[in-house]
């Protein structure tokens, strides 16, 4: 079951900046937020980080890098839709999953012995003491309930499709009249060194130098560039009277198995924000699925732009999508340049393209057989 939900307000952080307006101009002028991998000895050479650092908090103590993005871009967005203290509105947060970072954990066990004796003494000392508190998957939600007054009903959901999870299991709350005033953040990096050499090793990600990236749909395509963003929207019911002053309206699908199952459960769409692996293979069965569908749609990829970033990828899509719906223009796939796609069905965006659609179908994928969907349409 989907159910639709007005969008109130939507705020972002990623590799082509903060103001989404601007970034979404980068995204339309084929820009791609991809730098060289300043790590010499990953494979992955081509990364798209969130430039800079968050603003500190007195949170800091508790919180890595990613959730005080989280943290910051939630607060931003509670703000400009002038959200009070409410207890009945829910908070739904959706995070990359538990992962104990290398650089945590490799300084407190390089030098201990094989016999466990001076375990303390010979490292352990060296652990943050609120490390576990760091890593709780519900660690930024909750502190997050507690500066913005958001007492209602939520969630945490961890994963590749956690994001279209979040508003998914938002909009059913909102449905149901659980909460009145959903606030859905999604927060991941795919940059950790753990995860880079696991991403490497498959295959999924871009060994080439910026300047060299294949984009997706290409039949050289070598896979895609990985990045991180967070993004944070307040949704309420369609009926809510503050929804006459919405920004979009969104449907969520997300759960396992292929992508044939995520196109059912919406309506189609003229235009859908393909997963963008970047492997032709999968590239050329994707885009059959879509074409039996939704027809000859036209096809973008906006992770080829801001990198791909696990959790947040469907709340980026959608704030993108919608964006460039309501300015009447679609983004290209950058680095697809015309005669530079592979032969297949759909209609490959390759230039910024005027459009008078108003709706769009944003697809998302990862391991394992996680698939994500969603349908956003501007007023």
């Amino acid at each position: 079951m989907t159910t639709p939900v007005a969008v109130l307000a939507w705020r972002w952080r990623t590799a082509l900046g903060a103001d989404v307006d601007g970034a979404v101009a980068r995204l339309v002028a084929g820009e791609r937020g991809a730098i060289a991998n300043p790590v010499a000895t990953s494979r992955a050479r081509t990364i798209a980080p969130i430039p800079g650092a968050p603003p500190r908090t007195r949170h800091d103590r508790y919180l890595r890098r990613m959730g005080a993005f989280g943290l910051d871009v939630a607060t931003e967005v509670a703000r400009a839709a002038a959200l009070p203290p409410d207890p009945r509105t829910g908070l739904y947060a959706a995070v990359g999953g538990l992962r104990a970072h290398w650089d945590d954990m490799l300084p407190a066990l390089a030098r201990q012995r094989a016999d466990g004796r001076d375990a303390w003494a010979l490292g352990l000392r060296e652990i943050h003491p609120f490390w576990m508190l760091r890593h709780l998957s519900n660690n930024a939600h909750a502190l997050l309930a507690a500066d913005l007054g958001a007492r209602g009903d939520g969630a945490t959901f961890g994963g590749a499709s956690a994001g279209a999870q979040a508003i998914m299991s938002a909009a059913w709350a909102l449905a149901a009249g659980a909460i009145d005033t959903a606030i859905v953040v999604a927060y991941d990096s795919l940059l950790e060194p753990e995860l880079l050499v696991e991403l490497s090793e498959r295959g999924d990600v871009t060994a080439a130098a910026p300047a060299d990236v294949i984009a997706p749909y290409h039949a050289a395509a070598r896979g895609f560039v990985p990045g991180e963003a967070a993004a944070a929207l307040v949704l309420v019911r369609p009926d809510d009277p503050r929804a006459g002053a919405r920004t979009a309206t969104i449907a969520a699908f997300a759960g396992a198995g292929d992508l044939a199952a995520a196109l059912a459960a919406l309506p189609v769409a003229p235009i859908v924000d393909g997963c963008a692996r970047a492997r032709p293979a999968q590239d050329l069965a994707e885009r059959a699925l879509i074409a039996a569908a939704c027809g000859d749609a036209q096809l973008t990829a906006t992770s080829a732009g801001f990198g791909h970033a696990g959790a947040a990828t469907a709340l980026i899509q959608t704030i993108a999508l919608g964006t460039a719906l309501a300015q009447g223009v679609l983004p290209p796939v950058a680095g697809a340049g015309a005669g530079a796609v592979a032969d297949g069905p759909l209609t490959i965006v390759t230039s910024a393209t005027p459009t008078t659609a108003r709706a769009a179908l944003a697809l998302s994928v990862g391991a394992p057989d996680l698939v994500a969907a969603v349908r956003v349409s501007v007023p």
